[in-house]
Parts: C-alpha cells; structure tokens; sequence
C-alpha cells in the first residue's frame, strides 16, 4: 500500500533542499522553472509526497486527472490498458519526470495508468493549480506545451515504428531505448519482466524471447538472468534503422 511521507509538505516547504523543493531545482530542463518564488509557494501548498510500492498503480487509466506526478526516486512504467486486457507499455518514467496523465488540458481524465516498476517516490501535485498558474505565467505555458509536444512526438514515432518494422526492429529499439534513455548503461540489470518487454515492444513474450535469443546468438547482447550487455551497438542501430 502507497505510503503518504507527508501528507501537507508544508514544514518541509521552508527548508533550503526540503521534499517540495526538490521538485523545483533550478535546471533548464525543468519545467517549473520559469516559476516565481509566489508561484513555487503556490503549488507547494497541499502538495504531497507519497512512495509506491513496486507494483503499485499511481495513475489508472480513465480515472479522474486529479493530480500530476513528479517523479523523484525509482522507475514506473506509462502503458495504455485495452479492453481485451493486452498493454502497450509507451515508456519508462525516471527521476525528474513530470506526468501528468493526458489529461491536464484534455478534459481531466487519464487517458494511461502509470505503475510502479521499483519503489517510487513521487510527489502529487494539485493539477487545478497548473493550470491556473499556465494562465498567468506565459513562459510557464510555452514549457508545458513544448513538454506536451515532445511527448506527443515520441508517441506518434513509436506508433509508427510499431506499425512499420518487423520485429528485431522493435526489440532493437526497446534495447536501445533502455540503455541510452533509462539505465545510461551498455550493461543494465533491467526491472522488467519478459513479458513487460514484449509489451514495451508490441508483441507476444515468446516472439520477444526468441528475438532476443537470436540477438544473443548473433553476439549483439549477453544476458544473464536480468542483466544485459549491449555488446554491439551499432548493428543493434542498423536493425533499428532497417525495421
């Protein structure tokens, strides 16, 4: 069961590299950082920093968007939930990432779950406050929207890479993704299962696994239990770039 840290952040607020601050470090990959000290103040206010549980969903899909989710410590996996019950896992959430769920300026649903994939501490922002604040602050509104439109770029590319590439392709892709995105790492012990793997890369666990096995034949990769090594990147890139 999630655990509430604290359930106000308020005494935490006022120390120099207190919980809420954190979430606020001046970093121009920030997207909080066009925010006045006021404004800081504002969101800090009944902000919440709760930790997850591995396996613990953050976000469900079609709930309300009550919240965003600032990622501090550990890694949970965005994914999108079908009616027949098979996942698309989209992308890995890291540390300094921001969700928001699809849903802050899009008529306040979750549009995909978020879980656990580690232990995460996170912290729970008021999303009435964002949007607020993206009215008042334009420099504010222009980094949410060119974070929006990232996102919605790097969804749109993998919809197509899905869609047009053969499988060794797509898991070549979900390779390198962990190792240049996640993990910065030729050698990672992943925190995924085969078959979070074969969602991450659109098929059945046995059609990744055997994908996989031929990489490791072909000396691209060495696993062991659940660690890999990128042996030869290149050729993994030339499969990607080749479908």
């Amino acid at each position: 069961m999630a655990k509430i840290v604290d359930s106000s952040c308020v005494n935490c607020s006022k120390k120099a590299n207190g919980c809420c601050k954190a979430c606020f470090e001046d970093d121009k990959l920030n997207v909080f950082t066009p925010l006045t000290t006021d404004e800081i103040d504002y969101i800090v206010d009944e902000k919440m920093q709760i930790i997850y549980k591995t396996g613990e969903t953050i976000i469900k899909q079609n709930t309300s968007a009550t919240t965003v989710i600032c990622i501090k410590e550990g890694l949970a996996k965005v994914y999108v939930e079908s009616d027949s019950g098979k996942n698309v896992i989209v992308r890995i959430a890291k540390k300094g990432d921001f969700i928001t769920g699809g849903g802050l300026f899009n008529g306040s649903v979750q549009h995909f779950s978020l879980s656990a994939i580690t232990e995460v501490r996170c912290c729970l922002i008021n999303s009435a406050k964002l949007t607020t604040l993206f009215s008042q602050n334009s420099e504010f509104a222009i980094g949410l929207l060119r974070r929006n439109t990232k996102q919605n770029n790097f969804l749109l590319n993998k919809l197509v890479n899905h869609t047009q590439k053969y499988m060794p392709g797509r898991v070549a892709d979900t390779l390198l993704y962990l190792k240049n995105d996640i993990y910065n790492s030729n050698s990672f012990k992943l925190h995924l299962t085969r078959t979070e793997l074969a969602e991450m890369s659109n098929m059945t666990k046995e059609s990744f696994v055997r994908i996989l096995h031929q990489f490791k034949e072909s000396k691209l990769i060495i696993t062991q239990g659940n660690t890999i090594n990128i042996l030869d990147e290149i050729s993994l890139q030339a499969i990607s770039k080749n479908g």
